[in-house]
């Protein structure tokens, strides 16, 4: 089983909702499970977190997709930053 590692992110605002999809990029179809990032903080700092991704996305061409919703607030700090996102085989 293959993983996402340093899934880095700033967390901005409770009662948000984040998933990480893994998409065969030919057909869009999703591989194995969405995964919800922990929206339940608020953090100044930057999380790191390793999301699984199932064995057949080996020699695949992959999206990786980001879905953020936000809870409509009208704040200006609403949001989800990602940065070095890599996929590795553990």
């Amino acid at each position: 089983v293959g993983c996402l590692r340093r899934l880095s992110y700033l967390v901005a605002r409770q009662r948000l909702t984040a998933l990480v999809s893994i998409l065969i990029a030919t057909v869009m179809l999703l591989l194995g499970e969405e995964v919800a990032i922990d929206m339940t903080f608020f953090d100044a700092g930057w999380v790191s977190q390793t999301v699984p991704v199932v064995v057949e996305a080996i020699g695949e061409s992959v999206v990786i997709e980001f879905n953020f919703i936000s809870d409509s607030s009208p704040d200006a700090f609403s949001g989800l930053s990602i940065d070095n996102v890599r996929m590795a085989l553990p």
